[in-house]
């Protein structure tokens, strides 16, 4: 009996190609994950700086007015890239609902919805993305926009 050598090699070389496609696929996965993680680190970053009146939807001490409303439209910015990234399909799907809940949650409270009337009334078109989300009562998903 004869051993074919072509075929072994070519079994195992297909099986390294799998594998290396395994790979590759992991480390999209780990890449993917470690990004949104930063955007989610910019967000607990801002957010350990606002104040907890405004975080649960109460009214801000009138010492805390305008640092709190810089904070929110710093807040405000973050949420227009997220749905921007959603838009170009860089965010999962999975983590998208997530944060556009939390954007939809914190955008209905006390001093998030004054920052953000204000910023609509004042400077329309600031947070173009951001707009076009609350137009759709946040149930389109960015990514079916289109480019």
């Amino acid at each position: 009996m004869s051993i074919d050598w072509n075929s072994i090699v070519s079994i195992f070389t297909a099986i390294g190609v799998l594998l290396a496609a395994f790979q590759l696929r992991v480390s999209s996965k780990i890449a993917q994950s470690e990004f949104e993680d930063s955007i989610d680190q910019q967000y607990r970053e801002l957010a350990k700086d606002i104040p907890v009146d405004a975080l649960i939807g109460k009214a801000v001490a009138e010492d805390k007015v305008e640092f709190t409303r810089e904070l929110i439209y710093n807040y405000l910015d973050l949420c227009n890239e997220q749905v921007f990234l959603r838009r170009k399909k860089r965010v999962r799907k999975d983590t998208w609902i997530d944060w556009c809940s939390g954007i939809e949650s914190n955008l209905g409270k006390r001093e998030f919805k004054k920052v953000w009337t204000e910023i609509k009334r004042e400077s329309p078109k600031t947070f173009t993305f951001l707009e076009r989300l609350e137009e759709s009562e946040f149930k389109e998903d960015p990514s079916q926009w289109g480019q």
